[in-house]
C-alpha cells in the first residue's frame, strides 16, 4: 500500500471580504491535490463573509471556520496556525487565491524529490479588483516561464493600474506612486524584462544576499516546523509585511533551502483605496534592507556557509 500523502494546511485570516471570498475558496477547492485543510479565522465580519464561509464549511468538511474579534490580520493567522495539523503550510488572504489548480501537487512533488528543501514558491500575479489579471509582480517577473501566460511581462501596465484613473483621489494616488518609485524599485522594474532561471537552493541564498528579495508569501509552501521556528510571534505592526520580512531574513540566514517554480502560482488583488493599511511598510522595508546589508557585510568574514534541512541537519557546507 502506498504511503499516505502529507497534509497541507492553508491558514487564512479574513474580515469583510464577501466581495472576493468565493473566488478565494474556489481556488482552494479546485486543487487537484486532495490532502488539504483550510482554516479560516474571520475577524467578526459585518458583511456577508461569514455566511459564505459557513456555506462552504457545511459543504466541504476540510474547511474550518472560526469567527471572533482579533487584533488584526497577523493575530488571526496566529490563531489559525495553532489549529493547523498539516506538515506543510500555505498562508492565504481572503481576497486572493491560486491560479494553478495543480499548485499544491507541484509543491509536494518538489518536496518529495528534494527532501533537503524547506520551502517552495512560485511567481505571484497582480489582479485588479474587478478580476482582471494584470501580470506578474515586477519583483519576480523575470523568472516567469509559463506557457499559459507566455513569457511576456507587464510590469508597466501593472504599476499604472495601481493609480486608478477615476475618482477625486487620482492625483493623490499618482503622487503616492511617485513617492514609491525609489531607485531600487525602478531598477527591479527594468530588470523584470531580462529573463533568467530561478536560483535554486544554495544559489538562492547568494541571490538573496545580493538582492534581499523576500519570498512571495501568498504562494510559498513551507514546512510548518520551519515556518514556526522562523516567523515572528505576534508582530507589533499587525497590518504590514513585518512577519514576512522577518521570516525571509531568518530562513535565509539560518541556512534553510528554497526551491522556486517558474510558474504562475497565485493572484493578489491590488486595492487602490487600501494603501493606508501599509503606512509602516516603507519604514519596515528600509529596516529589513539594512539588516540584509549588515548581514552581508558580516558574512564576508565567514569562510563557510552551512545549509540545513528542516530538522536542522547539515546537508551542505560551502566555502565562501
Amino acid at each position: 500500500m502506498a504511503p499516505e500523502k502529507p497534509l497541507i494546511s492553508i491558514i487564512c485570516a479574513v474580515r469583510n471580504d464577501a466581495k472576493f471570498i468565493r473566488e478565494t475558496l474556489e481556488s482552494v477547492i479546485n486543487q487537484t491535490y486532495p490532502h488539504w485543510e483550510l482554516i479560516v479565522m474571520d475577524g467578526a465580519s459585518t458583511d456577508k463573509t461569514l455566511d459564505i464561509l459557513n456555506e462552504y464549511a457545511t459543504k466541504y468538511k476540510q474547511i474550518t471556520v472560526v469567527s471572533e474579534s482579533d487584533k488584526g490580520q497577523w493575530h488571526g493567522l496566529e490563531k489559525a496556525l495553532a489549529l493547523a495539523r498539516g506538515e506543510y503550510l500555505f498562508q492565504l488572504c481572503g481576497q486572493d487565491g491560486f491560479l494553478d489548480n495543480d499548485w499544491f501537487k507541484r509543491c509536494i512533488e518538489v518536496f518529495e524529490e528534494h527532501p533537503d528543501v524547506s520551502l517552495v514558491w512560485g511567481i505571484p500575479f497582480n489582479m485588479s479588483e474587478d478580476g482582471k489579471l494584470l501580470g506578474p509582480h515586477y519583483a519576480y517577473a523575470r523568472f516567469l516561464k509559463d506557457d499559459r501566460y507566455k513569457t511576456n511581462t507587464m510590469p508597466i501596465s501593472t504599476i499604472v493600474s495601481k493609480v486608478g484613473w477615476r475618482g477625486p483621489s487620482t492625483i493623490l494616488r499618482i503622487l503616492g506612486l511617485i513617492r514609491k518609485l525609489t531607485p531600487r524599485r525602478i531598477a527591479m522594474v527594468f530588470r523584470s524584462f531580462l529573463k533568467q532561471d530561478i536560483p535554486q537552493k544554495e544559489k538562492w541564498f547568494h541571490y538573496w544576499l545580493k538582492t534581499g528579495r523576500a519570498f512571495p508569501e501568498q504562494n510559498m509552501c513551507v514546512r510548518k516546523d520551519v515556518y514556526v521556528k522562523n516567523t515572528t510571534r505576534f508582530p507589533k505592526e499587525t497590518m504590514t509585511n513585518s512577519a514576512l520580512l522577518d521570516f525571509t531574513f531568518n530562513f535565509n540566514t539560518r541556512g534553510y533551502l528554497a526551491y522556486g517554480l517558474p510558474l504562475a502560482g497565485n493572484f493578489s488583488r491590488m486595492h487602490i483605496e487600501g494603501q493606508g493599511l501599509r503606512k509602516f511598510d516603507t519604514e519596515l522595508t528600509e529596516s529589513y534592507n539594512k539588516k540584509v546589508v549588515d548581514f552581508r557585510n558580516k558574512f564576508k568574514n565567514q569562510k563557510i556557509m552551512r545549509f540545513v534541512d528542516h530538522n536542522n541537519k547539515t546537508v551542505l557546507e560551502t566555502k565562501i
